[in-house]
């Protein structure tokens, strides 16, 4: 009986040691919860359509967004109301190669669509890594024509824990940190806008104090665009414009965003010295008022020279598929999309029985502009597969051997980019994707040349 007694009290204790390894020992109530479960490649991407008349932020749920003021989506050609997609994606192929001194502290994210210069600037931010101060960080820009870094000098937010700046135009972004500061880092200005009207800031002339450092990365359409005071939600109403230590010509321009105002722009130049590092060393941004110390704008003074020239913006609907590439040589490349009948939208065909159509081709000759998209879109898409091709039609006689492209497709408010190279006489099969009433399937990145025997490439006239 002892023996017995002895291994039911053993058997009890087992058995109590197990519950207690399953429901784990009583938690101290000043324990931290656990960490938030990983993000997966959703989380990273989000799109949205506006209008010029409309406003609002795109944001993704790893922090990053795109916020876009009234007006920025620029009128169509024929001055009616224009509409654009705005995305946010991570890009994953992308490898960023840090200069020396330097380290990359977030992840690349690709802001669309690329290829347009917005009539406002919108505001992009990116979340860093860890935790950082004033100072620490900055904003990179990758020029799409050359691949180049182009420091804009973001703001970072502690309590947000992202990089905020603000362009004309969009693109591969991403942030780095420098291991060390030097007397010869960048400067800033605090623009604050007291006015009723929305203040624009940009470049003219300038002389830098530093320009065997710092020439490479200045770009003369770099600005900043503040709202009136009070203006809610969206883009602020004062910004720390980071730019390089030296003395600059600045244009300050004033639009009201309002198309039925008599008064639209007015502008006059100003003169900024920037001559401290913005570091931990010294983080100070020097405060510049607008609508108070300064001078009042003058009304119907006209736009600033520095003031870039909108794109027109493109169709778009249920699918559109746009195709931008970057050389400052004219190249004729294009874009065609299969649709779920088997009927091509393309130059030569721009006009479908489903309702796709082709309304930008971007030419060789005096209408080649850098970077603008060639655009396929349907306003109400059938259901069924669709396949994209890019394909070389000419090199405009400038003896290009390989161009490299972006495809972005856009399909029942969901955005995908494609990247790839093409070389001369090639078509490439980008991807195919499937579009289920409100749903949308994207195909993997195909990236290979396509047997073009039996498709036609007629002869363009231009």
């Amino acid at each position: 009986m002892k023996k017995s007694k002895i291994s039911f009290s053993l058997l009890v204790a087992m058995l109590a040691m197990g519950m207690l390894i399953l429901t784990g020992c009583p938690k101290d109530e000043d324990e931290e919860p656990p960490p938030p479960p990983p993000l997966d490649e959703g989380d990273y991407q989000a799109s949205g359509s506006f209008t010029s008349e409309t406003e609002g932020t795109v944001e993704t749920t790893s922090g990053a967004s795109i916020t876009v003021p009234l007006g920025a989506v620029p009128l169509t050609i024929s001055g009616e109301t224009g509409t654009m997609v705005f995305s946010i994606e991570r890009d994953t192929v992308l490898q960023v190669t840090p200069p020396s001194g330097h380290s990359l502290v977030s992840d690349v994210y690709r802001f669309g669509p690329d290829g347009f210069v917005l009539a406002a600037p919108v505001q992009v931010a990116i979340p860093v890594s860890e935790t950082y101060e004033a100072g620490e960080v900055t904003m990179y820009r990758i020029n799409p024509t050359t691949g180049d870094y182009e420091p804009y000098g973001g703001v970072y937010d502690e309590e947000t824990g992202t990089v905020t700046t603000q362009t004309y135009e969009l693109s591969g972004w991403f942030i780095m940190a420098p291991n060390s500061w030097e007397p010869t880092d960048w400067g800033c200005v605090h623009f604050v806008n007291n006015s009723y009207v929305w203040i624009g800031v940009c470049i003219t002339m300038y002389d830098l104090e530093y320009p065997e450092l710092d020439l490479q990365y200045m770009d003369e359409d770099l600005g900043c665009y503040m709202a009136p005071a009070n203006h809610g939600p969206g883009i602020s109403d004062h910004v720390h414009w980071r730019v390089p230590q030296g003395r600059y010509q600045i244009c300050v321009q004033s639009h009201l965003n309002d198309p039925n105002s008599p008064f639209m722009y007015g502008s006059y130049l100003d003169t900024l010295i920037i001559e401290n590092p913005f570091n931990l060393s010294y983080p100070t941004c020097g405060d510049r008022s607008i609508g108070a110390n300064w001078p009042p704008i003058p009304p119907d003074t006209g736009l600033c020279v520095c003031t870039p020239i909108p794109t027109p913006p493109v169709g778009t609907g249920d699918v559109q598929v746009s195709l931008t590439w970057f050389n400052q040589q004219p190249i004729d490349l294009d874009l065609w999309v299969m649709d779920p009948d088997s009927e091509i939208c393309a130059y030569w065909n721009t006009v479908t029985a489903s309702g796709g159509e082709l309304d930008r081709d971007n030419l060789c000759g005096e209408t080649y502009i850098n970077g603008r998209p060639e655009n396929i879109f349907w306003s109400d898409a059938p259901t069924g597969e669709y396949t994209v091709f890019v394909d070389w039609y000419w090199d405009c006689g400038n003896d290009i051997t390989s161009q490299s492209y972006n495809v972005r497709v856009y399909a029942n408010a969901q955005a995908q980019t494609y990247s790839g190279t093409i070389l001369p006489d090639e078509m490439i099969e980008v991807t195919r994707f499937t579009v289920t009433g409100p749903a949308v399937m994207f195909g993997p990145f195909v990236g290979t040349p396509r047997d073009t025997k039996g498709i036609p490439r007629p002869k363009k006239e231009s």
